[in-house]
């Protein structure tokens, strides 16, 4: 399958029979130098607007500028950090950015995660193009329709016009630092039980599933998935490879045209730290790709727990358990006080899902285990994976204390309107034995 066949096409799903939308329409590799010839395939360009941060700003945004002055109207933004080593994706920034717009046609995003997220938030708001400009193999929003971002000490994902395009310099994507690269190694590996959490929940709820996104992404990572240690070396058809998954992530974001092919769980586990972070006004605990790497690695633990069980086992376990969440929302609300109000919505949301995951689980059970079972990593595989591109997979291992684990654990599911495997585990009462288990692992 040649996925970027599919850029700016609308197609009838040969699986799902849907018809899917990839309104990204160009990915291009070439040298910054080229910049102005990437124009062309974009129709609004005569004001252009360049938004990086501190850091990439000298590694691409100055240089880019510089070369767009003879054929358009350029303006620029650098943003800083405001109490924090490095620019997060937070609303304070956002606004920062909209008072510098103006008559703008494109911008330009020179960045990973965050500069790419804000700019598609504002693009999005005000009907700007947005070209990005990858300076790092980190994240896969360079192709999506979602941007991440803090409002209201709350992470939220929202969907949002993608990128008209994405022209990439390998050259500066291969020097980057290799901590980033080995975030987006990490992120890329999420899919496959980011789709499971999905396809688990299409079971229980009836909520859409399309197996293409997962066929795409399980192509492109059979091509680096085991080579982390040529991560290590900086290996440049390695990371060529990896970007490529990163991109093909954000595409099966547009064809699913939500953020589930990408984000279940154990990006819940990310998330949370996140917003703890934020709430504490302290340096976030890794980037995210290293965060969801923890997160994945709690997801292989819980699948490979939860899948010799059979239907009776599972209904004796849900009716042990108990489904008053009235503790569950005080303490959510001692640990981030200033966001209980926005996290009360999901937590609702949360809580009609769980009662009708209690309802349907049994039933539903060996339908699940036969068509989910095959599709996530064992622990086994996740750690020799995770070794070999020398990542950290424990929590404490990114300097998260005991007692942070037990929260984030045990109610980082609450923070998002959505089923994973971290409910499946809830309502069965493994999270709770899974938990002194995992804290004694070394």
């Amino acid at each position: 399958m040649n996925s970027y066949e599919l850029l700016g096409k609308e197609f009838k799903c040969k699986y799902c029979g849907e018809i899917h939308r990839v309104s990204v329409r160009f990915i291009k590799k070439g040298k910054i130098e080229e910049i102005s010839e990437v124009l062309k395939y974009i129709l609004q360009k005569d004001k252009i607007f360049v938004l990086s941060d501190n850091i990439t700003w000298e590694v691409a945004g100055e240089k880019i500028k510089e070369k767009l002055k003879n054929v358009a109207a350029v303006s620029s933004m650098v943003l800083h950090p405001e109490g924090e080593k490095r620019v997060t994706a937070k609303e304070e920034y956002l606004r920062e950015i909209e008072k510098k717009i103006f008559d703008e046609k494109l911008i330009i995003t020179v960045g990973t995660g965050t500069i790419t997220d804000l700019g598609k938030l504002v693009g999005d708001k005000y009907n700007i193009s947005v070209l990005s400009f990858p300076t790092a193999a980190s994240m896969n929003g360079y192709t999506s329709g979602v941007a991440a971002y803090i409002k209201g000490g709350v992470k939220f994902t929202v969907s949002v016009k993608p990128a008209d395009g994405v022209f990439m310099d390998y050259e500066i994507i291969k020097n980057a630092p290799v901590e980033l690269t080995k975030a987006g190694f990490a992120d890329s590996l999420a899919k496959s039980f980011a789709n499971a959490d999905w396809k688990t929940s299409s079971i229980i709820t009836g909520e859409s599933f399309c197996p293409l996104p997962y066929k795409i992404v399980s192509e492109a990572e059979r091509k680096y998935k085991d080579k982390g240690k040529l991560l290590l070396r900086k290996d440049e058809k390695l990371i060529e490879n990896l970007m490529e998954g990163l991109n093909l992530g954000g595409i099966s974001m547009l064809i699913a045209g939500k953020s589930s092919p990408a984000s279940g769980g154990e990006h819940l586990i990310s998330h949370f730290l996140d917003m703890y972070a934020h709430q504490y006004k302290r340096e976030i605990f890794a980037y995210h790709g290293l965060q969801v790497a923890c997160g994945i690695y709690i997801s292989s633990l819980l699948y490979e727990k939860i899948k010799n069980l059979d239907m009776r086992e599972i209904k004796e376990r849900i009716a042990r358990t108990k489904n008053d969440y009235s503790k569950e929302y005080e303490k959510l609300g001692k640990i981030f006080p200033s966001s209980k109000r926005l996290l009360k919505k999901e937590f609702e949301k949360k809580v009609g899902l769980l009662k009708i995951l209690r309802e349907k689980l049994p039933e539903k059970w060996d339908k699940i285990k036969k068509e989910v079972s095959g599709m996530v990593y064992s622990p086994q595989e996740i750690k020799l994976i995770f070794k070999n591109a020398s990542i950290p997979f424990l929590l404490k291992d990114i300097g998260v204390s005991e007692n942070l684990i037990l929260d984030n654990i045990t109610l980082s599911r609450f923070i998002r309107g959505r089923l994973t495997i971290l409910d499946i585990a809830g309502e069965t009462g493994i999270l709770r034995d899974f938990i002194k288990e995992y804290m004694e692992e070394k």
